[in-house]
């Protein structure tokens, strides 16, 4: 799962995850197959990671430099409903009116996707997900942009769901629900969530699926067509078949444990498709959060897989040891059909939760004088480990890493919990906290060769983080727990500025024509309403821009934009801010909700607080929500069974 339970503090701090979790377009009639390795223009960074090879690495970007990054200053700021994890997704787009425009596309955990300016920070559209209580972490998906059939397309998950949206309009074109696609299920009833960015590839929408680990169900790995929105093929984890729909199929809603009825498929569904005959017990194992790097070449997809835990009691719902053989583990899948190619993990039997969480970067060594194409990826043990895109190690013969090198000593809320950058030969990657927020392991910020795995530098300053870093040449960012991004001389570690972002940041600096954008805020939900963690996920929080200043469009001193909808910003005569409030009554806007000011701040007209949970009662106050518990006992319904209130949470009455 992404955290175990852990000291309320520390949950409040840091319990969203960076989505794995979003990237660039597939392949276009002028592109090579090499043309999905790298980002394929400076202007646009069209899915996480930057491109199908995740290696969140610009190269041509020259517009920050470590000689100006010093000089980066905010340019705007847009206050959202709450937390943003999700990494910023920056892509071209033809507007009806206005022509071709910088567009930043980004979820947020207030239940809305926005497409803003990238000049500016205005608002374009906005779209409403629909509500999945169950979901720990709705909204940390990133998106990603890709053109389909001439029509500049969207496909960004909340909750279970899958959606596509058209990229100038946010006109929803389908839904792919992973799991029932059941709207008010809590997090005892299904938890199914796609926190995986998804990878768009000739035409397939691919992307992974987690239950947290908690519970019965199970994960998985998914193909889904991007015209219509129907599944392809689904990888099962926990048993490693590969399941395909007939051609004639027309499936929106798909897992590995649910009953054909509960997916509106025909009785005889799995009996009858190729490989859909598995076992279907839910063993709240199979968990996927990470999302795919894709080799076209090979027609491969890399992705990685959470742990499951193992006992010996019959009594459990744990499986015995060993784990299922692609659980913790990092995989190979054909594109075309779902079918594993090859698996590999450091370690049979794992309780401690040291799974893997971070995206696999695709990138170069050099092995023995010649080019060698490899796939690298972090996990929460705190080691890089580096491996052959076609599994067997070419010194050895056996399916094991060419190196593996360790950085802390990680934990189940520690180690590279976040996506690493890989370009000009290095390695780049932050660190979490590890097991204890009162002894967080450190250094927290680390840069090693890419070919040996030896350390180039590590940096004692840097806080821990749950952020992908990312990197271009000279600079890398990195986020922290304390509200900044770091921005770092990438052959020294030394740090060259911090940037504030209004909020832990756990999703990752992206850089697009010398400016970065980045999201804030962290939190975890699908538990009680009453716990920090989801307190802390409902905090009204910023998409920011940041630019060099006295650069083209970049004011001398930066912008006094503080994402108030309810003051006048204004630069003082001395050089600094003066943020005046509006009079109470005026009209004010947050992120896509309205409101009206009072004593500086915008209350809303629609209530956001709506947590879904017949176990609270939803109070909106001007400082955030509150989700305060009913009296334990009280009657409520999971699925269709008799349930009562306890501690906020309803649970089954045996």
């Amino acid at each position: 799962m992404p955290f175990a339970q852990i000291t309320p503090l520390a949950t409040g701090l840091i319990a969203a995850l960076m989505a794995l979790g979003c990237s660039d377009a597939s392949l276009g009639p002028d592109q090579t197959p090499d043309a999905t390795l790298q980002p394929t223009s400076t202007a646009q960074w069209r899915t996480y990671g930057g491109s199908l090879a995740r290696t969140f690495f610009q190269p041509g970007d020259t517009g920050i430099t470590r000689e100006n990054a010093h000089r980066l200053v905010p340019l705007w700021r847009f206050t959202t409903g709450a937390v943003v994890t999700a990494s910023p997704i920056v892509a071209n787009v033809d507007l009806p009116e206005e022509g071709e425009t910088q567009m930043v596309f980004v979820a947020a955990w207030d239940g809305q996707f926005y497409a803003l300016r990238g000049a500016d920070g205005s608002l374009v559209w906005s779209y409403e997900f629909k509500p999945h209580p169950g979901g720990s972490y709705p909204q940390a998906g990133s998106a990603s942009v890709d053109e389909i059939d001439g029509r500049l397309t969207v496909f960004v998950a909340s909750g279970m769901t899958m959606f596509s949206l058209d990229a100038a309009t946010g006109e929803p074109l389908w839904e792919f629900d992973a799991g029932t696609g059941c709207t008010q299920c809590d997090f005892l009833t299904e938890r199914n969530e796609v926190i995986s960015s998804p990878g768009v590839f000739e035409g397939i929408v691919y992307f992974g699926m987690d239950v947290n680990d908690f519970g019965d169900g199970k994960g998985g790995f998914y193909a889904v067509d991007a015209r219509e929105g129907t599944l392809v093929w689904y990888f099962d984890v926990v048993t490693g078949s590969s399941c395909r729909p007939d051609p004639s199929d027309v499936v929106r809603r798909f897992d590995g444990y649910h009953s054909a009825a509960e997916l509106g498929l025909p009785d005889d569904f799995f009996a009858t498709r190729q490989g859909c005959d598995h076992d279907r017990d839910g063993v709240r194992c199979g968990s996927v959060w990470s999302s795919g790097a894709i080799d076209p070449r090979r027609r491969l997809i890399y992705s990685a897989s959470s742990n499951c835990d193992t006992d010996d009691d019959p009594e459990t719902r744990e499986p015995p040891p060993p784990m299922p053989p692609y659980d913790e583990a990092i995989f190979a899948l054909h594109l075309d059909s779902g079918e594993p190619e090859w698996v590999w993990r450091p370690r049979e039997v794992d309780n401690d939760d040291l799974a893997f969480g971070a995206v696999p970067n695709l990138f170069e060594i050099e092995l023995d004088g010649a080019a060698r194409e490899v796939v690298g990826i972090g996990g929460k043990d705190g080691v890089y480990y580096v491996l052959d895109r076609d599994g067997v190690n070419e010194l050895t013969g056996r399916v094991e890493p060419y190196w593996q090198t360790r950085t802390v000593a990680g934990g189940d809320i520690g180690g590279i919990i976040a996506s690493a950058a890989v370009g000009n030969g290095h390695v780049y990657t932050s660190t979490g906290i590890g097991t204890d927020l009162s002894a967080m392991q450190t250094p927290a910020a680390w840069s090693l060769d890419a070919t040996t795995g030896a350390l180039r530098w590590a940096n004692e300053e840097a806080l821990p983080s749950f952020a992908p870093t990312s990197a271009i040449p000279g600079v890398v960012f990195m986020g922290s727990i304390g509200g900044a991004i770091f921005v770092y001389d990438a052959e020294t570690g030394e740090i060259l500025n911090r940037l504030s972002v209004g909020g832990p940041a756990s999703s990752p600096a992206v850089v697009v024509d010398g400016r970065v954008f980045v999201g804030a805020g962290t939190g975890a939900r699908g538990g009680s309403p009453a716990a920090i963690a989801f307190q802390t996920s409902l905090l009204p929080s910023p998409v920011s821009a940041f630019c060099v200043a006295g650069t083209d469009g970049c004011p001398t001193n930066g912008s006094c934009d503080d994402g108030n909808g309810c003051t006048i910003d204004d630069r003082a005569p001395d050089g600094g801010c003066v943020n005046t409030r509006l009079g109470n009554g005026v009209d004010c806007t947050l992120g896509a909700f309205s409101g009206t000011c009072s004593d500086g701040s915008c209350l809303l007209n629609q209530l956001l607080c709506e947590d879904q949970n017949q176990c609270t009662e939803d109070v909106s106050t001007q400082s955030g929500c509150r989700f305060e518990p009913v009296e334990d006992g009280t009657p409520c319904v999971v699925r269709d069974d008799a349930g009562a209130c306890a501690g906020g949470v309803c649970v089954p009455v045996a």
